[in-house]
C-alpha cells in the first residue's frame, strides 16, 4: 500500500530499519520507480521543514489540517515535535502522507532528548529509624520536586562536598531548575574524580547539552562513556543518530 511504502521509506532515511531490512528496501529501490519517488520527496520534504520542540497554534493547525488529510491512513495520535518555517507547499494527500511520516518517524532533537533523557531515581540504602536530610532529598528528586531537592541536597553538598552521591544528584537537580552552567561545573569534577558515579555525571552532561541541541558537545561527553559502563549501550545508540 502506499502509505505503507512511505511510512517505510521514512524508516529507512531515519535509520530506524534493521540491516536485514536495509537490504530489502534497497533491492526493491532497484526496480520500484514509486519507491525511488518516495525517497527523492522525503528528502526534498525533511530539508524543507524546521523542526523545533514546541506546542503552538501553529504547530496545532499543520496537525488537524494533515489529519483531515489522511484521516484514511493514520489514527488520532499526534506527535510531539514540530513548528514550520514555512506554510505547506505540498496539498496532495500523498505529499501529506509524507510530511506525516517525517513527523512520525524522524527523530529529532525534542524526540532524541525524550528518548535517551532517563531520568535517575535516588536510592538511598541506609536507612535508620528516623527519616534523615538524606531521605527527605531523595524523596523530593524522585518526586521530581528539583527546586526543593535542589535546596535539601546543596545543604548536603555544602556540609559533605566529597559525597559522590549527593554531588551528583545535586548536579542534576541543577540543570533540571535551569542552573546549567552551576550544574555542568559539579558534573564536570564529579567526572574527573574515581567514584561511581564517574560516568552517571558523564551521561548527565550530554544530555544537558542534546536538550540544547548542541550537537557537538553531546557527542564530547557521550565518548567519555567506557565500554562497560551502564551507560555505554545507550551512549553508543545516540551517537548513531546524531
Amino acid at each position: 500500500m502506499t502509505e505503507d511504502k512511505i511510512l517505510w521509506t521514512a524508516q529507512y532515511v531515519e535509520g530506524d530499519l534493521n540491516e536485514a531490512e536495509c537490504l530489502e528496501f534497497e533491492n526493491l529501490l532497484t526496480h520500484d520507480e514509486e519507491l525511488k519517488q518516495y525517497l527523492a520527496d522525503y528528502y526534498d520534504i525533511h530539508s524543507s521543514l524546521q523542526m523545533e520542540l514546541a506546542n503552538d497554534d501553529g504547530r496545532n493547525k499543520l496537525l488537524d489540517t494533515l489529519q483531515a488529510l489522511n484521516q484514511e491512513h493514520f489514527a488520532a495520535e499526534q506527535p510531539k515535535v514540530v513548528k514550520l518555517s514555512s506554510y505547506l507547499r505540498w496539498v496532495s494527500s500523498a505529499a501529506a502522507v509524507l510530511v506525516l511520516g517525517i513527523l512520525i518517524w524522524a527523530p529529532w532533537k525534542g524526540d532524541l532528548y525524550e528518548q535517551f533523557n532517563t531520568e535517575p531515581r535516588m536510592n538511598v540504602t541506609e536507612r535508620g529509624a528516623e527519616q534523615t536530610d538524606l531521605d527527605k532529598a531523595s524523596v523530593l528528586f524522585n518526586d521530581k520536586k528539583y527546586s526543593e531537592a535542589k535546596a535539601a541536597l546543596g545543604k548536603l553538598n555544602a556540609a559533605d562536598p566529597q559525597n559522590a552521591m549527593v554531588a551528583y544528584y545535586y548536579g542534576v537537580s541543577l540543570i533540571e531548575t535551569n542552573e546549567v552552567a552551576k550544574g555542568r561545573l559539579l558534573l564536570e569534577d564529579l567526572f574527573k574524580g574515581e567514584s561511581v558515579y564517574r560516568y552517571d555525571a558523564a551521561y548527565a552532561m550530554a544530555m544537558s547539552y542534546l536538550k540544547e541541541d548542541q550537537k557537538t558537545d553531546t557527542k564530547f561527553w557521550l565518548e567519555k562513556i567506557p565500554d562497560g559502563a551502564v551507560q555505554y549501550e545507550k551512549a553508543q545508540e545516540l551517537l548513531k543518530k546524531l
